[in-house]
């Protein structure tokens, strides 16, 4: 249940958050390099001047998943090139439990992702740290609520 408020509370205050009307994002799509817990590629690309699509190809040998996000994203007030974002989306993936065992999974749930990004005004990069926990909706393999941080690399084109 508390899972739930959690989760309804996010996409209201996303929803909330898309009435203010500032400029924010500093490029207009970015191809990079997710690492930590969902390590792999993301793409980027912003359809507004607060408003972005990313997805993010995650492949290990046990593991794969294919994840999509709208992101809701602002300037962090006092900090130049800093900006906050918010965000929901959805993935699909499978993976596999013990290398002895054929045991694997399906993998569909929803996601949602807050984090900060900083753009280098001279430079084509921008670097971000974020928080992406999951929920799958076909089976109980839930065991990165807690593991979902990770730092993204991107090369922006402006």
């Amino acid at each position: 249940m508390k899972l739930k408020r959690f989760f309804v509370a996010t996409l209201l205050a996303t929803a909330l958050t898309t009435t203010f009307t500032l400029s924010a994002q500093n490029y207009n799509t970015g191809l990079g390099v997710r690492l930590g817990y969902d390590s792999g590629l993301t793409y980027k690309n912003f359809f507004t001047n607060s408003s972005a699509f990313e997805g993010i190809l995650s492949i290990s040998p046990n593991y794969f998943q294919l994840v999509g996000l709208y992101e809701y994203q602002r300037p962090l007030e006092g900090v130049d090139n800093l900006d906050w974002y918010l965000g929901l989306g959805a993935h699909i993936g499978g993976i596999h439990h013990h290398k002895d065992k054929y045991d694997n999974a399906f993998l569909i749930g929803a996601d949602i992702i807050g984090g900060l990004e900083y753009t280098f005004p001279e430079a084509p990069f921008a670097v971000s740290l974020d928080w992406k926990p999951s929920f799958n909706f076909t089976n109980d393999y839930n065991d990165y609520w807690y593991s979902g941080f990770a730092l993204t690399l991107r090369y922006t084109l402006r």
